[in-house]
Parts: C-alpha cells; sequence; structure tokens
C-alpha cells in the first residue's frame, strides 16, 4: 500500500463514520453510540449493512415509543448487523 492509497483509505474511513453518525442522529437523536462505535462496526460490516441496521433499529424504537436505551439500541443495532451478515454468507455458499 502506497502513503497515498493509506490517505485514500483513511479519508474513505472517515467520511463512512460521519455519515454513519450522521445518519444515526437523523433517526434516533435522542442519543448516539458515538464515532467508536461506528468504527467497529464497519470493522465488522459492510457500511450497507450498517446503514440497514440502523434503519432498523430506529424502526424498533419506534415501536417501542421511543423507549430503548443506548445500551438496547446499540445491542438492537448489532444483532441486526450480526443476523443480516450470517444470513448473506448463507446465501453466498448456497
Amino acid at each position: 500500500m502506497t502513503p497515498q492509497e493509506l490517505t485514500l483509505h483513511m479519508e474513505k474511513r472517515r467520511e463512512e463514520v460521519n455519515a454513519l453518525c450522521n445518519f444515526w442522529y437523523s433517526l434516533l437523536p435522542e442519543f448516539s453510540p458515538g464515532a467508536q462505535q461506528m468504527r467497529i462496526w464497519l470493522d465488522l460490516h459492510s457500511f450497507d449493512r450498517i446503514v440497514h441496521a440502523i434503519e432498523k433499529t430506529a424502526a424498533k424504537n419506534g415501536k417501542l415509543n421511543g423507549a430503548m436505551t443506548l445500551e438496547h439500541a446499540v445491542r438492537f443495532c448489532s444483532k441486526v448487523a450480526n443476523t443480516r451478515k450470517t444470513q448473506q454468507e448463507a446465501q453466498a455458499a448456497a
């Protein structure tokens, strides 16, 4: 990897983290897991998968009339992303 490639990779990652934080805040403004959590999720999942998981988390919070705590929301979002990953891997193997 060249220094230029590394710089581009870091910029892309920063943009993804910022976009996810802003997306979370737009759907769940009452609390935020922060940039560090977004970086952890991006280490484990694709950007699209995290977007999907955040959308599902916001929908779940809506069904619960906004009663989710930050911990509940983070755990739920992680579970959605992990389940989606398992499904996608199973489809790829089939």
